[in-house]
């Protein structure tokens, strides 16, 4: 059950990266603080009405997530940066093998320390919340992982 919330938590995670970081680079730093305000909300609002923490709690929750972000969104950027390579590589049906390994160890180290990283936040939201509010803010997260999938789709 622990490591689906955390594969959960790591979809939310990417999701909510990503839209900062595309904020910056088409609306400069008003746009990107308005994401990240209504970031704030909707996890504040999946804290509250689907896992029912009191504002104490949720506000705890919040704190513990927004302290693992810097380096969650750093090494989210290298993840990309290593499928991006490697989808180059495939698409110009490279035969450099020496690439394909740096590249590949890049990606499988860089998602080992997300995984650690995701482990040690979770470990940490755990001792804040209960196992009961954990399963719903699985539920939660899942729906909501659910729903921007449909959405990517449906945009594609």
């Amino acid at each position: 059950m622990t490591r689906v919330l955390i594969q959960s938590l790591l979809a939310l995670s990417l999701i909510l990266a990503a839209l900062p970081a595309s904020a910056q680079g088409k609306g400069g730093e008003d746009k990107r603080a308005k994401v990240e305000q209504r970031l704030k909300q909707l996890r504040t609002r999946i804290l509250r009405q689907e896992v029912g923490l009191d504002e104490k709690k949720a506000e705890e929750v919040q704190k513990i997530l927004l302290k693992y972000e810097p380096e969650r969104r750093k090494l989210q950027r290298q993840h990309q940066e290593h499928r991006r390579e490697l989808r180059a590589l495939l698409q110009s049906d490279s035969n450099d093998d020496a690439a394909y390994k740096k590249s590949i160890d890049g990606f499988r180290s860089t998602q080992k320390k997300l995984n650690a990283l995701r482990d040690k936040e979770m470990d940490e939201v755990a001792k804040s919340i209960t196992p009961k509010q954990q399963a719903k803010l699985y539920a939660a997260l899942e729906r909501l992982r659910k729903k921007v999938a449909r959405r990517g789709r449906d945009g594609d």
